[in-house]
């Protein structure tokens, strides 16, 4: 059985990877000129200053989460030499891969906060190959827990093409989320105005992808163990049909309907569509708004990718623990 930690492990180890690869990407479209220039006086000049002031606090905070998973994840195994033998196991399994990409992603992630900090000079080719690296190991780590899930065919709800999917457009949403709460902590999001508000106009997208993934995959669960109960149903039918019910009108609906549809969903959808339109001011007051709509919208949204995972293992799990012994 999943453990609560197992369930903040999957948030938080996503979300910090999401924010990574999110980090990794706007440091391969940031301005060139001003990256260049940055390399060679280590980001200490006017031009890279201000990129140095929103990447460094992104790439602590992802850090910090990925972190913060990463020992959900020990202390639920509870004993040091099983987290060792994934260290020295073949990749042959999702497991074996997910920690190795989680390993590395912390290790380039930590690499790059130091190269934003000005402590190892690197050329522009190293410093985009880093970039690159980061995005591609990020990039694992956000599908890597969707598809140790939905190799488990003994769970039907979490067995098939859909969860990986799932999982990993809300941990590039969550990703999003930490990034703009971060840069509007530091100060940078009034800063990198057109640079939020892409980002924003993205996670709209994002938002919409998964609010029809995850129709998609209780449409494809429900259909295809036969739709409805029957006499001729096989175990593995009824246990999927019961985690389809206890998300739509059972024991999940809570924790699906409210947390996940409206605080997750809808509720940063409508905030994003307003942000998207709206365009740079330089009033003090209509700047302080903003931020605070973006804030409330990345709340939301990392409100909504908690829910999703407790809801996706809570009733994955829900016929499995309501078997009589």
């Amino acid at each position: 059985m999943f453990s609560e930690l197992v369930v903040a492990y999957l948030f938080l180890g996503g979300t910090g990877a999401g924010a990574l690869l999110i980090a990794a990407v706007l440091m391969l479209l940031a301005d060139e000129r001003a990256v260049s220039r940055g390399v060679v006086v280590r980001f200490r000049d006017n031009g890279s200053a201000a990129y140095r002031r929103l990447f460094v606090p992104i790439l602590v905070a992802s850090l910090v989460v990925l972190v913060l998973g990463a020992l959900c994840l020990a202390a639920d195994v509870g004993r040091l030499d099983r987290i060792l033998l994934l260290a020295v196991s073949s990749p042959s399994n999702y497991l074996v891969v997910g920690f190795w990409a989680l390993l590395l992603c912390g290790t380039l992630a930590a690499a790059m906060l130091l190269v934003w900090l000005g402590v190892p000079s690197v050329s522009l080719p190293l410093f985009r190959a880093l970039a690159v690296l980061l995005a591609a190991v990020s990039f694992v780590a956000v599908i890597y827990t969707g598809l140790l899930l939905s190799g488990m065919p003994s769970v039907p709800l979490w067995f098939g093409p859909w969860l990986p999917g799932l999982f990993a457009i809300s941990a590039l949403s969550c990703g999003v989320a930490l990034v703009g709460m971060v840069a509007v902590f530091s100060g940078m999001a009034t800063v990198f105005g057109r640079t939020m508000r892409q980002v924003v106009r993205a996670d709209m997208v994002l938002l919409a992808l998964e609010a029809v993934v995850v129709a998609l995959w209780l449409g494809a669960a429900w259909l295809e163990h036969g739709g409805s109960a029957s006499s001729g149903a096989t175990p593995t039918d009824a246990a999927a049909l019961a985690s389809v019910a206890s998300v739509l009108n059972g024991a999940c609906s809570l924790p699906f309907w409210g947390g996940l549809v409206l605080v997750g969903l809808v509720a940063p959808f409508a905030i994003e569509a307003v942000l998207a339109r709206c365009n740079a001011s330089k009033d003090v007051a209509e700047a302080s708004l903003a931020s605070r709509a973006l804030l409330a919208s990345a709340g939301c949204v990392l409100v909504g990718g908690a829910c999703l995972r407790a809801v996706v293992v809570a009733a994955g799990m829900l016929p499995v623990v309501s078997v009589p012994f």
